[in-house]
């Protein structure tokens, strides 16, 4: 009997023993997880916590890297409408890309190239047409040098913000002017038609051997675009040769069947003294 009693006993024990093991295990598992989910949660908040930072200090920078004011070109007739370059290159004085803000209302030309600092570009808000809707005219300078002045002009509806067309300088010059360079050894004569009316020949007298010349004028090389009067007025000179240029055909810009051309139009023969060319400098 006494046998019986303390193998029982001894099976009980053991029974314990293991149920208390057991859960031993199982709270010390669960404490793992615990551990783990905790570890869990905390990284994740960290990982929040940076991406919020990191969004905070983008939206900061964004918001204090505003255009400089030098850049920044207004019209004078309304000054809520602004000019500035997209990215600005070479000290400030190129422009690479320009943005255009009217009344509040922005759009980006990619393809703007011109020049800052003393050659910054100019915006006008004026009625070219005289139909009472404003334009927007935006000149700017696209490079110079000595014997160059790369001048450009761009209307835009000031409601699409969209460009509207212009007739080019080279086919207004192929469709109104016809000329004639003729090349002796000891001068150059240039004779200019314009629209059929026929400009004061002129008479370059200067030695030609090994000089480059033209056969008729070319345009393109010196160009200046101004508003005058109210209108996108353009002074064009005539080249005759490598960088010679001789007189300007001057017209003005009139909006006719859908499209900016050449009207008034005229030439004026000058023969340039040095100073002109490296005015450009």
């Amino acid at each position: 009997m006494k046998t019986w009693t303390g193998i029982l006993l001894m099976i009980i024990l053991a029974v314990a023993t293991i149920s208390t093991t057991s859960a031993a295990r199982t709270m010390n598992e669960s404490q793992k997880q615990l551990n783990i989910d905790d570890q869990s949660s905390q990284t994740a908040a960290v990982e929040a916590s940076n991406i919020d930072k990191l969004h905070d200090t983008a939206k900061t920078t964004q918001e204090s890297i505003p255009v400089k004011e030098e850049y920044v070109s207004l019209a004078p007739e309304n000054e809520n409408v602004r000019l500035y370059p997209m990215k600005v290159e070479g000290s400030g004085y190129i422009y690479n890309g320009m943005i255009l803000e009217v009344n509040g209302k922005t759009r980006e030309f990619s393809d703007w190239q011109g020049e800052g600092g003393s050659y910054k570009p100019e915006v006008h808000e004026l009625d070219l047409n005289g139909d009472g809707q404003k334009e927007i005219v935006v000149l700017y300078t696209e490079g110079h040098g000595t014997g160059i002045y790369l001048g450009q002009a761009r209307i835009i509806n000031p409601v699409t913000l969209e460009e509207m067309k212009m007739q080019s300088l080279d086919e207004i010059a192929k469709q109104h002017v016809k000329s004639k360079v003729t090349v002796r050894p000891d001068r150059v004569d240039v004779d200019v038609a314009v629209d059929g009316v026929q400009a004061e020949p002129l008479r370059i007298e200067e030695d030609t051997n090994g000089g480059v010349y033209n056969k008729e004028l070319e345009f393109g090389g010196v160009t200046y675009y101004s508003v005058e009067n109210g209108q996108l007025v353009v002074s064009a000179a005539g080249s005759y040769g490598a960088a010679l240029y001789a007189g300007d055909l001057t017209f003005a810009y009139e909006y006719k069947n859908g499209e900016w051309k050449a009207t008034n139009l005229k030439y004026s023969m000058e023969v340039y003294e040095e100073e002109y060319y490296e005015s450009f400098d």
